[in-house]
């Protein structure tokens, strides 16, 4: 097993380009590199600079190479579909660039699903022709993607209709495997219910991106036995820095060791950016820390 590490703008509470009380992105790129990290990824089409050359030279300044970028989109709507496929070209495009590798697609979070995450006996699930929909959306994306050379790997997140086990395994069984591959997600499996080292083991052959991410289990615990949506668990401090939470990350790191993971790891605890107390920096230390003493050592 060799993991290479980066970390995420998501790690500083980006989520949306626009939000006002997003970080610089200058103050982003500069803490992750303080933090110890050598790559990132993109973040939201638009928070970090769009031209090649801007977007290079800062990258190069704090010591950072570009893993990755997301389409976080509404997979499921069908009428956003050229919407979402114009925002992939412009990604990849970025990305192809900077030379990176991944795309990570993530249906975005709405509602009712998203007063539902982790509740995955009662959940709402799509009906058949618009799960059919979302299929052909993500199909056509990745084709996109392969046009650039960039791996599309599907992660399922809490709040969105890509979430539990069962969506997981349909998704897995409808996507051509050498079209979509899998990015597995510690702390989201764990907030759906699903054992990460058991999917990552399952799906192993297309496990080709990891993101490590903590729970807050009493968090977890109030916020899915009340209807919580998923922001404002955000917000209540779901996420923990690594090592902190309830991710069995010695099961993790057996797993990756059986299976001979060697790829890339990004990083990520997801914050609200308008929190008062924001400790981005020394969150992604501590995480950092304790990768290497815990998973690397």
């Amino acid at each position: 097993m060799k993991l290479q590490l980066s970390n995420a703008p998501c790690s500083w509470g980006i989520e949306f380009a626009d939000n006002p009380d997003n970080p610089s992105w200058q103050t982003v790129l500069s803490e992750i590199s303080q933090a110890g990290y050598k790559a990132t990824e993109l973040g939201p089409l638009g928070y970090l600079p769009t031209d090649k050359a801007e977007l290079s030279n800062s990258l190069q300044e704090n010591g950072l190479g570009l893993i990755a970028g997301t389409i976080f989109k509404h997979l499921h709507d069908p009428a956003k579909r050229a919407e979402i496929l114009e925002y992939t070209h412009a990604t990849c495009k970025l990305l192809q660039a900077q030379d990176a590798k991944y795309v990570v697609v993530i249906d975005h979070v709405s509602s009712p699903r998203t007063d539902q995450a982790g509740q995955v006996e009662t959940a709402y699930r799509l009906p058949d022709e618009q799960w059919n929909e979302m299929m052909t959306t993500i199909r056509e994306l990745a084709l996109v993607c392969r046009e650039y050379n960039i791996i599309p790997v599907l992660h399922p997140h809490a709040g969105t209709f890509i979430e539990y086990r069962d969506e997981v395994d349909r998704a897995m069984a409808e996507l051509d495997k050498d079209l979509v591959s899998l990015c597995v997600d510690t702390g989201h499996c764990v907030y759906a219910g699903i054992n990460p080292s058991e999917l990552i083991e399952t799906y192993q052959d297309r496990v080709k991106y990891l993101h490590f991410k903590d729970i807050n289990k009493p968090v977890l615990e109030v916020v899915t036995a009340n209807n919580i949506d998923f922001y404002k668990a955000i917000g209540d401090g779901v996420f923990c820095p690594l090592g902190q939470g309830c991710v069995d990350f010695s099961e993790v790191k057996s797993t990756l060791e059986k299976i001979d993971y060697r790829g890339w790891v990004t990083v990520e605890q997801d914050v609200d950016p308008a929190a008062k107390d924001n400790s981005s920096l020394e969150n992604a230390k501590e995480s950092l820390a304790f990768i290497n003493k815990n998973l690397i050592a």
